[in-house]
């Protein structure tokens, strides 16, 4: 039923899917729910442009295409928008080739993205992960309990000749590889599980693929648990993914931190 859901960019050493957008990109545009639609709308897109998925420059969907995606009104979307305009993250072109674009550089992208750890909790991160773990854990298992093993060859291929040069770009293939795991599992709940949970939090638990070594040790550990997988070791696979989930958080736990004390320090110096 997903085959095909996403394929690889050997351009940008992204992880597409077969309409040519990111399939993480895609994800942004997810139906948002039905409560609090414009903050939650607005809150995607500045996690988005805050961790690099939308860089500067990134032209958005147009209005009623994102009305559609995100199966709300064009009002609703149009009042989102113009939050974004008005605290300079997004700009509006008019004309031919005109549209809304990413307009954050990267000094301002950092303090939003500072702001927005700073204001998540240490039960809501924890929890979070522990959500994240859930569905993960379940895309093996099912993919393992339908024999579906050997699929997996073209996803590890696909996954090695990935060489994503900075942490918006590991995310990206991140946020690929969880997608086409939950595709492979052919299951439909756990595929809007990845989706949901990826726009939630997905970019901030792997906002530590910035560091190289990090990436390098989250990289080591995906190949691991593909391999794993595809020799038929279902729980080596699992512990190799937990333990990328583990380090991440903690990572994501300690930026937290300092981004909280630096908000404290900011807050003396200017009372």
């Amino acid at each position: 039923m997903f085959q095909g859901f996403i394929s690889f960019h050997s351009d940008t050493g992204h992880m597409e899917d077969s309409r040519t957008h990111s399939s993480v990109t895609a994800a942004i545009y997810a139906p948002i729910g039905e409560k609090a639609l414009v903050s939650r709308i607005r809150q995607r897109l500045e996690d988005a442009i805050a961790t690099g998925v939308l860089a500067p420059g990134d032209r958005l969907p147009g209005e009623s295409a994102l009305a559609s995606r995100f199966r709300v009104s064009l009002v609703t979307v149009r009042e989102a928008l113009q939050h974004l305009r008005a605290t300079d993250l997004i700009y509006t072109k008019q004309g031919r080739g005109g549209g809304s674009f990413v307009a954050v550089d990267s000094s301002h992208a950092h303090a939003l993205l500072e702001r927005r750890i700073a204001a998540l909790s240490r039960a809501e991160i924890t929890d979070l992960a522990t959500y994240y773990r859930t569905i993960v854990d379940g895309v093996l298992r099912t993919i393992s309990a339908m024999g579906l093993e050997q699929n997996l060859g073209a996803v590890r291929e696909t996954f090695l000749r990935s060489d994503p040069s900075d942490g918006a770009e590991a995310r990206s293939v991140q946020g690929g590889l969880d997608l086409r795991l939950a595709g492979e599992s052919q299951s439909v709940r756990l595929v809007h599980e990845q989706i949901r949970i990826q726009n939630d939090f997905g970019a901030l638990l792997w906002i530590g693929l910035d560091d190289p070594d990090l990436r390098n040790s989250i990289r080591t550990l995906n190949e691991t648990m593909l391999n794993e997988m595809i020799s038929g070791d279902t729980d080596a696979a699992i512990q190799a993914r937990e333990e990328a989930v583990t380090i991440s958080l903690r990572w994501l736990l300690s930026r937290r931190n300092d981004a909280q004390r630096h908000e404290r320090e900011n807050n003396q110096q200017n009372a």
